[in-house]
């Protein structure tokens, strides 16, 4: 069936009349990933990009996945950035793209709800509409549609690639009307959901669970055989809800079925507690609601933990809220109902225990719907069951309503949130090892840099590994045609702290295809580290890195690999993603105190990434505004033995002018080059290049 339909398709479109574009920089997807790449592309200079993306709305999981409570770097301590009131600090200041974004969004939410983060919510601490953030994806991509140098194609599915031997040389689409689109591109970056590119080209991938063989991670399981082929991070359907003036419950969707739901608050525990499940499983005692004069305060109830705006605080007195809650929302993605199976085989042998990833767009969908009634079951629950056990009915969301914004026919978003999809088989796949908190006793732990601090990173990035529940349990007596939930697998329920690292260079490159650059989640991770680097920040980050690496591939007229191995290329990538491009800069070195804006951030972040500033592994602040001692002017300078300068500066400038002065003479000498011992071993320390962390071995004495 499926041949014969790729048959129909190509008969069909053999005949339809093609557009056909010839591009520099083809990026097939328009997610938060693509819609960075595209900008910071421009702003090098790229002077012919083409974005096409499967959908109507820019923008990924702020957007069309509904995800709009924003979670961004977090590391284990208590002191970071954070607004006053949130107790929740992050690891780092905004930087980058991701800073220029999120500015804007919250210069809309104080224009029309009187705050830059109206929510209040227990996890955020930054809210929006999924709407408004659209409109400003948009809006600041538009300039460079504008000047030409970005066409944007939407609604276009990836149907083939166009390769030159082992090289992508663009891609085949079809319109959502049937018509064929063929870019022929000198590059092309996969930020699409699915690994569009990765899949159709035949670049090496990797999905679900990796054996402890294959990276030696410490939580890696030693058999993955215990768990099904379509066992991975789970997916969402989102539920954005809106405050009404009258009660307006949801009906039943369908298949539903209370008990998969008595779990999800305190009002079911009693039922819950008598369900015999598969395995044991821990009801909730969660709140659903705010209770009366209270609805302002940070909580952890349904409703407000991750509220987008508060009304009794906000200028329109309207409370809206995205419902994104693990217990009792979240899709397993094994052991699916049996009505999701029937569907599946009934399109194909052996479709239900496919991954999720190699499912054709059609099968997903059936998955996809069971998921979105799944949501709608745990609204329908809290709207009448739980509304009419509580006592106190005054913040209800039987008076919530789903939001319209989205412009579908059911009112979700077009997507659900994606935790994990395939994993790009790269230059270096990044391992839990390489970051991984070893003492985990909160009374304990530090903030540290990570053992491995790639000599190739490219921006800094640090959260904690989180997987939520993959595993699916049925009742003992039903199986799998009666009600389901969900629980945390032995060797897959981890939660567990990462240190302050960077992302290097060589994940974002194929081990063999070239003319392809991964981006969004198609990048050089394992499944473990896929789990924390999967946030808001992350994916804009990773997106703007892919860029900078597809503009000095096309400027030098090579392929990405050529540039993985020679610092002179790393330190052209650093320039442009960190000061020597419009916008706000990177940073490449995870300092917890260095904002943005600061006026050495640019010399404290080239000078680190070259381990040029001394720091041991727990002095994470950088203090850029305390006093250059005369000890720690000497040590940088004792690094700086290899440049050639002569620096006469006083004793009274801060660390942060220090840096300024020494950056100032040296910046325009390439540090010494990399030397290759052997062809597969560069360092000749018996671990393969593909394997090493450290390459090169330690080029400088960094920490």
């Amino acid at each position: 069936m499926s041949s014969l339909r790729s048959l129909i398709f190509f008969f069909f479109t053999s005949f339809a009349a093609a557009e056909t574009i010839q591009t520099d920089l083809l990026i097939v997807g328009g997610t938060e990933s693509g819609w960075a790449a595209a900008i910071q592309a421009a702003r090098m200079g790229c002077k012919s990009i083409t974005v096409v993306h499967d959908g109507p709305w820019l923008g990924g999981q702020y957007t069309e996945q509904g995800l709009v409570c924003v979670d961004e770097s977090k590391g284990a301590g208590k002191v970071g950035w954070g607004p006053d009131w949130h107790p929740m600090k992050r690891s780092f200041h905004r930087f980058g793209l991701f800073k220029e974004l999120m500015d804007r969004i919250e210069m809309l939410n104080t224009k029309k709800y009187g705050s830059p983060m109206p929510g209040r919510p227990m996890h955020g601490p930054t809210t929006f509409r999924p709407a408004e953030a659209e409109a400003i994806f948009r809006e600041m991509l538009q300039p460079y549609i504008a000047s030409g140098q970005v066409v944007l194609k939407l609604n276009h599915i990836p149907v083939a690639a166009l390769k030159s031997g082992s090289a992508v040389t663009g891609m085949t689409f079809r319109s959502d009307n049937g018509e064929t689109l063929e870019v022929k591109a000198a590059l092309t970056i996969d930020a699409s959901d699915w690994g569009d590119v990765v899949q159709l080209s035949g670049t090496e991938f990797e999905v679900g669970p990796d054996p402890k063989s294959r990276y030696g991670e410490p939580s890696a399981q030693e058999d993955i055989s215990v768990n099904p082929p379509n066992e991975m991070n789970p997916i969402t359907w989102t539920l954005i809800v809106e405050e009404g003036k009258t009660e307006t419950p949801i009906p039943q969707p369908p298949h539903y079925d209370e008990r998969r739901y008595w779990g999800t608050t305190q009002f079911g525990k009693k039922e819950a507690s008598k369900l015999k499940w598969e395995r044991q499983i821990r009801p909730s005692s969660m709140a659903p609601w705010p209770p009366k004069g209270h609805e302002s305060t940070r909580q952890g109830t349904i409703l407000s933990m991750r509220r987008i705006v508060e009304g009794t605080t906000s200028t329109d007195g309207i409370t809206s809220a995205l419902i994104c809650y693990s217990n009792g929302q979240d899709y397993p993605l094994e052991r699916l109902p049996k009505h999701v199976s029937d569907a599946l085989e009934a399109t194909e042998r052996g479709a239900a225990m496919k991954n999720l990833v190699l499912m054709s767009r059609e099968q997903r969908q059936i998955v996809f719907e069971d998921c979105k009634a799944h949501s709608l079951g745990l609204l329908h629950h809290l709207q009448t069951t739980v509304h009419d056990r509580a006592g106190d009915k005054t913040n209800s969301l039987r008076r919530y309503h789903l939001s319209t914004e989205f412009g579908t026919p059911d009112h979700l978003p077009m997507k659900p949130y994606l935790r994990e999809s395939l994993r790009m088989k790269a230059l270096y796949m990044m391992r839990q090892q390489d970051s991984l908190v070893e003492n985990e006793n909160p009374k304990s732990v530090k903030e540290t840099f990570a053992k491995v601090m790639y000599p190739d990173g490219v921006f800094a990035w640090q959260f904690h590994y989180d997987f939520h529940d993959t595993g699916r349990a049925y009742l003992k007596a039903e199986g799998d045609s009666g009600p389901w939930t969900h629980y945390g697998k032995p060797g897959r329920d981890i939660h567990h702290l990462s240190e302050r690292s960077v992302f290097p260079l060589r994940s974002l490159i194929p081990v063999k295809m070239d003319g392809l650059i991964g981006a969004q989640g198609n990048v050089g991770f394992s499944s473990i580290v896929s789990s924390a680097i999967r946030l808001h920040d992350h994916r804009i980050h990773i997106g703007q890195a892919a860029a900078a690496l597809a503009v000095l591939a096309l400027k030098h007229q090579a392929q990405p690999r050529d540039l993985a191995w020679n610092r002179a290329h790393l330190e052209a990538m650093q320039h442009a993603l960190c000061g020597g491009t419009e916008g706000v800069p990177m940073l490449l070195w995870p300092w917890r105190d260095l904002p943005a804006d600061h006026a050495a951030f640019v010399a404290i972040n080239r000078l680190s990434a070259r381990g040029l500033i001394p720091s041991a592994r727990d002095e994470v602040d950088f203090q850029p505004d305390a006093p250059a001692t005369k000890e720690w002017r000497d040590e940088v300078l004792k690094r700086c033995i290899g440049y050639d300068f002569n620096l006469l500066v006083g004793d009274k400038l801060t660390r942060g002018e220090f840096a300024k002065q020494v950056w100032r003479v040296i910046e325009a000498q390439t540090p010494a080059g990399w030397t290759r011992v052997k062809p597969n071993d560069a360092d000749d320390d018996g671990i393969a290049d593909l394997d090493d962390p450290l390459p090169f071995g330690k080029l400088e004495s960094r920490l």
